[in-house]
């Protein structure tokens, strides 16, 4: 009898692992779904030159001189987006006349990356 017991609560310990793997495992494939598209977002911040930047903060050893710049939109949490090249996204990667400036872009963030692709650009000033 005792045996059985324990081969009982053995058996319900089990299934209760099991039901709750099943229920995590249902959970994860929407979650990685929903992470596997791009996300619309609505980003302001500085336009900047990566190389610049990580040079005077961090001693990169960057030659923008040599290999031109390479501008990203830093938000004011510090987070650095770069542009997926198309035509709205041209003035910013090029950044002649919009580096140092404070924008507003509008666009996708792909997934697993802070790549952003412009859909429109507003230049807020500075």
């Amino acid at each position: 009898m005792q045996r059985s017991r324990r081969a009982f609560v053995a058996g319900l310990a089990t299934l209760g692992i099991s039901a709750s793997l099943a229920a995590v495992g249902t959970a994860l494939p929407a979650r990685a779904e929903e992470e596997a598209k791009p996300k619309a977002v609505t980003l302001t911040g500085t336009l900047v030159c990566l190389g610049c930047d990580f040079k005077k903060a961090h001693g990169a050893a960057a030659q923008c001189s040599v290999y031109g710049h390479k501008h990203a939109l830093k938000t004011k949490k510090g987070r650095y987006y770069t542009f997926l090249e198309n035509a709205k996204s041209e003035p910013l990667i090029k950044g002649e006349t919009l580096h140092g400036k404070q924008v507003e872009v509008k666009g996708v963030v792909f997934p697993g990356s802070q790549v952003l692709e412009v859909q429109e650009l507003k230049i807020l000033g500075k």
